[in-house]
């Protein structure tokens, strides 16, 4: 299953979007695990290469630092779950 990180904190300004932005992922794909981590909350959770917020992480790799435009991400997101079809035979 893909999973999707997105990273966030309350001092962000993003990431109120971020959260909108992680429903709607939830919403559309069922093939894709979702978390919303809260670094005020669970600082240890950060990934080294997650250096500011909101990060997306697809996978572990690093799709976006900020926020992306929601078609793109659904765009990645749909990639991923193509990616996986594929590596599954």
């Amino acid at each position: 299953m893909a999973r999707l990180d997105i990273f966030v904190s309350a001092h962000c300004f993003g990431c109120q979007e971020a959260r909108r932005l992680a429903k709607a992922v939830v919403e559309r794909f069922r093939a894709v695990s979702v978390r919303l981590v809260d670094l005020d909350a669970e600082p240890e959770a950060r990934p080294e290469h997650v250096i500011a917020v909101p990060a997306y992480l697809l996978n572990d790799t690093v799709i976006s630092l900020g926020n992306p435009r929601q078609g793109d991400l659904f765009q990645q997101v749909e990639h991923a779950i193509a990616a996986e079809k594929v590596n599954r035979g």
